[in-house]
């Protein structure tokens, strides 16, 4: 019964010593410098992979899903009068909503920092004369102004959580009015990137008819 007793008091002992040495620590560890939000973030980032190309995330996931949810809303007048196009169940709203989600993580794949443009060679000069610049130059672009480029994409996904969220209320109206948004944010980061010279071409042909006038 000693020897236990003896036991009991020495393994007491030694939890109370580690309890007080813990406690000892415990300021030098709080004083510690601790990580930056931009350091958490950059560690974050750096398990990060893209794979897949903008070229190929917008044909892949964007352009589908955007076409999914403005198909399943619209109004054709014809000679009879108008014909409405709605989801009718809960399996077609959950479709049409479903995409609206894809579209707005969409705009966040295209966010993550190192996502190449497209891949494969290009001709160059066909491209130019078409009046888009090539995915080189588009990102050379995107690297100058990383901070613009993000900006339109999250005015892209702005635009999306505009139909999603219609989507989730049941309402056809506000869908089909979610599409010009949708189509605005997708012009602004077209004209910015893709096709820069086609609109100075159209604002010096605007300004030569004027002068004609």
């Amino acid at each position: 019964m000693l020897k236990l007793r003896t036991l009991l008091v020495l393994i007491g002992a030694a939890l109370f010593g580690s309890a007080v040495i813990a406690e000892q620590q415990s300021p030098a560890q709080a004083g510690a410098p601790q990580p930056t939000t931009s350091q958490r973030a950059a560690g974050q980032a750096s398990t990060y992979r893209p794979v897949a190309t903008v070229q190929e995330i917008m044909d892949a996931i964007i352009s589908p899903a955007s076409k999914a949810v403005f198909d399943a809303v619209s109004t054709e007048v014809t000679a009879t009068g108008a014909v409405e196009k709605a989801p009718k169940n809960d399996e077609e709203w959950a479709t049409v909503r479903n995409n609206a989600l894809m579209m707005v993580e969409g705009a966040n794949l295209l966010m993550l920092p190192g996502r190449h443009i497209a891949r494969g060679p290009v001709d160059a000069k066909a491209a130019h004369e078409a009046g888009e610049l090539t995915p080189p130059e588009i990102e050379a672009r995107v690297a100058k102004d990383r901070a613009t480029w993000n900006r339109l994409a999250a005015g892209f996904r702005n635009a999306a959580m505009v139909a999603l969220k219609a989507a989730e209320a049941r309402k056809p109206g506000d869908v089909q009015a979610a599409g010009e948004g949708v189509d605005g944010a997708c012009e602004n980061c077209h004209i910015r990137y893709w096709y820069p010279d086609q609109v100075k071409t159209l604002d010096r042909a605007d300004q030569a008819l004027r002068k004609r006038k």
